[in-house]
């Protein structure tokens, strides 16, 4: 267990989508017919052939592609190449490229992009390319069609900056790997990203250590401010509508939006562009699962088509079961599944330029809960067991943008507006509301092409209600702030990146009481390739919060607001290093964040209580990928103290968790002569007593185990048959971040026991 002698060095969405059923019905039985439709393939071409033509027809560009997964590196290079790039999506899926900077010509940087990927590349008469496999011969080889991977795959415009050095991205391909249900296993495999509660109702992120409602959350651009109710989850999110996601622990840039006190979480859903493939107007596709624990029932069923410049989606999901059992076979009381959720989005791009976009979603649980829905039971309480909890998360989100661009006008501009609504009818009735209308403007002053200048204003307007039968309450944020972000490269091996925000808020608590206040955030990161193997990168961010808003259910008509609300401070020091060297990787890093006035209301206490909390801790992560597949072991030793001493779960409530260490691992391997891919995850928490030490019980180690196999047919490449297992070996265990483990009157939300996943998706 890390003790207190670590220092850290300073230095890193009532309705039910009818647009989207009705869209899918019209569409699917007419695409259908295209079903299995491929595209002829341009003929093989050798590496050494296809370096030599794009050298001829090609200038020299300067690239700039830090190590990272190559699906997303792929996007980077044709952007900064100025080429067509695409992959087949089961041959990059899970594999890293050590990266590449420098200026080359487009051929010579891609043969350097693919070392140890055992992966090479063919060019077409129009000059796309293609990756393929070392083994792939001619153009008439049983090969899938190739999944378009353009500049927008991960829409990062900052990837490979000084402040992305630390980023832990999940890409497109890590969530089709996954296969996630529930947050949790969106981050599968990263130690530094916890996520406690066995539902989707009560999920709560926390990035080392530190809880979401600490760190900017946007999903789509929409800032979340769903702090509701502390029996509950903070974000819903239905991971199939998700594209990818990124982390920023601990130091995050200015232009990640306000309040970034522990980092930033940002999710991205789908668009058309990542489901159909260049050559169609049409497809949909639709996915029948059943899991064995709880017999929970999931369709999904989606459409989404183009004409000339337009494009839409629409999305629908259902998900049904009864309720799970544990480890030890224990039904778990409250653990059933009543979940919809869905998307539409269109977008309009002019002239391959301007790209408008409009989004609606939703994602609403609404069943049978334990009472206090993060955990089982209270045993020194004589309530029900069950009770309805019925959550809605909704947002509706307009986005413009330049995705071409590239000199110094690249303009953005985001309107939003998110909510998370909870109604608890037993026992009074009450139902809770946090709501967020958000926005910014902002434009990135393409210096280079490695450096860029980022400056903008952004606002938010907040608003914490709580509704009984006899009264109503609400608080309310305002702030506008004003930012820039540099991020430059002064030499060929550094990268910085550096930026300073302020911003403004004027708060009213719920008796009326008016507070303006005022503050400044900076950040400074750096990355230096010490070699062409070694990177060595550290950050250091102070960051002012504002005041943050009560959740809706601790509201007392009674507070008092006379001694005034402080604004929250937090310090975040992050340093490390990366090591990249023909297939493997290794990395280490340092981590402290140190959080001033965090506001900490209660019911009785009144709206202006406060803690100041810590966490501290350092991780490492070791990899190799052979090309076909991967295998990856992250750890994090983590500790928090609040106000100076050891913490409970209780005392760290929308502060953060007593996590511990943490290993993960992630497995993955594909078999494309037989158009199989297998693998797994798997978490190890092995036991901590810091909790002891707070004068709980000690926190009991665990490990558990998930396997998959994925099978695509031959002459149905528009089939994909998946099967998982589960918690393999049955273990009984709650996660890590589950609340409530280190008192003995409290029985946790265990996880499901053993469970089998079958699953079949078919592609229009």
């Amino acid at each position: 267990m890390m003790g207190d002698q670590l220092s850290v060095v300073a230095g890193k969405w009532r309705h039910r989508l009818v647009v989207t059923t009705a869209l899918s019905v019209l569409v699917l039985p007419v695409i259908g017919s295209q079903a299995g439709a491929s595209e002829e393939l341009p003929t093989n071409m050798s590496a050494t052939d296809s370096s030599r033509e794009l050298a001829q027809a090609s200038e020299t560009h300067s690239f700039d592609i830090a190590p990272q997964m190559l699906a997303d590196a792929l996007a980077l290079f044709g952007q900064q190449a100025g080429v067509q790039v695409s992959a087949d999506g089961e041959l990059v899926r899970g594999v890293e490229t050590s990266g590449v900077s420098g200026e080359y010509q487009t051929g010579d940087a891609l043969q350097r992009l693919l070392v140890g990927t055992g992966l090479t590349f063919r060019v077409s008469a129009n000059g796309a390319i293609t990756i393929t496999g070392t083994t792939q011969g001619s153009a008439d080889d049983n090969v899938l069609a190739p999944v378009m991977v353009e500049a927008n795959a991960f829409a990062d415009d900052h990837a490979g900056a000084a402040d992305r050095a630390n980023s832990v991205y999940i890409t497109r391909q890590d969530l089709e790997r996954r296969n996630p249900q529930d947050v949790d296993q969106v981050f599968a495999g990263e130690s530094g990203v916890s996520v406690g509660g066995s539902v989707p109702l009560s999920q709560k992120v926390y990035v080392n250590g530190v809880e979401e409602t600490n760190l900017a959350v946007s999903i789509d651009g929409a800032r979340q401010n769903n702090k509701v109710f502390h029996h509950n989850g903070t974000n819903l999110i239905d991971p199939a509508l998700l594209k990818a996601a990124r982390v920023d622990p601990g130091v995050a840039p200015a232009d990640a939006g306000p309040a970034a006190l522990g980092g930033s979480i940002v999710y991205e859903t789908v668009d058309v562009g990542d489901l159909l493939a260049p050559d169609r107007s049409l497809g949909g596709f639709a996915v029948a699962s059943f899991d064995t624990n709880g017999g929970r029932f999931t369709n999904d069923l989606s459409s989404y088509g183009r004409a000339g410049e337009a494009e839409l989606l629409g999305y629908f999901k259902w998900a049904k079961g009864d309720d799970f059992e544990s480890g030890d076979g224990e039904q778990m009381p409250g653990t059933g599944s009543d979940l919809r959720s869905g998307l539409v989005k269109g977008a309009y791009e002019a002239n391959d330029y301007h790209r408008f976009e409009v989004s609606a979603e939703q994602v609403r649980d609404r069943a049978r809960r334990p009472y206090r829905a993060n955990m089982s039971n209270l045993t020194n309480r004589n309530d029900p067991a069950e009770r309805v909890y019925d959550l809605a998360r909704r947002k509706f989100v307009f986005n413009y943008n330049t995705p071409t661009a590239d000199g110094i006008w690249d303009p953005k501009v985001v309107m939003a507006y998110s909510e998370s609504d909870l109604s608890v009818p037993s026992p009074d009735n009450s139902e809770g509301l946090s709501a967020s209308y958000s926005g910014k403007v902002e434009n990135d002053f393409n210096i280079t092409d490695v450096d860029k200048i980022t400056a903008g204003v952004d606002f938010y307007h907040d608003r914490s209600k709580y509704h009984a039968p006899t009264y109503s309450t609400d608080e309310v944020a305002t702030n506008v702030g004003a930012y820039g972000q540099a991020r430059l490269q002064p030499l060929d091996p550094l990268r910085v990146s550096f930026g300073l925000r302020g911003d403004r808020q004027a708060f009213e608590g719920i008796d009326g009481t008016e507070i303006d206040l005022d503050g400044v955030s900076g950040n400074a990161s750096v990355a230096f390739d010490a070699t062409d193997f070694l990177t060595l990168k550290a950050g250091y961010s102070n960051v002012w919060g504002g005041i943050s808003l009560a959740e809706s259910f601790l509201h007392n008509t009674s507070w008092d607001y006379s001694n005034g609300v402080k604004a929250v401070r937090a310090e975040n020091y992050t340093t490390g290093f990366e090591a990249h060297y023909e297939g493997f990787t290794f990395s280490g890093d340092l981590f402290r964040g140190v959080f001033d006035n965090v506001r900490n209301p209660t019911y009785n206490g009144g709206p202006s209580l406060y803690s100041d909390f810590e966490t501290r801790g350092y991780g490492f992560g070791l990899g190799y990928n052979w090309g076909a597949g991967f295998a990856r072991l992250n750890y994090t030793d983590t500790e928090i103290t609040v106000n100076g001493s050891a913490a409970s779960s209780y005392a760290t409530q929308y502060l953060g968790a007593p996590l511990g260490r943490i290993f993960a691992l992630e497995v993955g391997h594909t078999f494309e002569e037989l158009n199989v891919r297998v693998g797994g995850t798997g978490e190890a928490a092995l036991k901590n007593t810091d909790t002891q030490d707070a004068g709980g019980l000690a926190l009991e180690a665990y490990e558990v185990v998930g396997l998959y196999a994925e099978y695509q047919p031959s002459g149905a490449e528009f089939l994909t048959l998946r099967a998982e297992v589960n918690n393999l070996f049955d273990e009984n265990y709650a996660s890590r971040a589950t609340y409530g483990q280190d008192f003995t009157t409290v029985e946790p939300l265990y996880e499901p026991g053993r469970s089998f996943l079958l699953q079949a998706k078919a592609t229009f």
